[in-house]
């Protein structure tokens, strides 16, 4: 045999060696791969399994989430007008109280100063009465000239 028949055979040799070498790393390989794949396919038979009531639950408490703002609209709405009611209702008492009090005003300031020109009124004539008796003499008969009386009236 030639030496490089021998070295082929060698080579020939270290390469099914080789070659055995990766088939076994490679079976160990996927071995470890399918242990892995059954591994996850237990954790997600799992979660679905733990899943299911988890997502059961989820589509309870969103209906009940959904109920419960529906609720939570219609009272706000409620509310809405009942403000509305009773901010109109306000207005209108606001409105009422000034037209009432303007009235109330104009009628208790013409009360007023027809009270205050009849107490005027009625002080003036007190006056003008006591100014008119101190004016006139208490005896009739007698006469008092002024100086300056025009004598020729008397006489017509």
């Amino acid at each position: 045999m030639q030496p490089l028949d021998i070295v082929l055979i060698i080579a020939e040799i270290i390469l099914f060696v080789i070659l055995s070498i990766l088939g076994i790393y490679l079976i160990i390989s996927v071995k470890k791969l399918t242990k892995s794949v059954e591994s996850i396919e237990k954790n997600v038979d799992e979660l679905q399994k733990n899943a299911a009531p988890v997502l059961e639950n989820a589509v309870v408490v969103s209906g009940n989430i959904k109920e419960i703002t529906d609720s939570l609209k219609e009272q706000v709405e409620k509310v809405n007008g009942i403000i509305e009611t009773v901010k109109d209702t306000t207005d209108s008492i606001v409105d009422f109280e000034q037209k009432t009090q303007k009235k109330i005003e104009y009628q208790l300031d013409e009360t007023i100063n027809y009270v205050s020109a009849f107490v005027k009124g009625v002080k003036t004539f007190w006056s003008a009465l006591k100014g008119s008796s101190k004016r006139l003499p208490r005896n009739n008969h007698s006469k008092s000239y002024s100086p300056i009386a025009d004598t020729s009236e008397e006489d017509n």
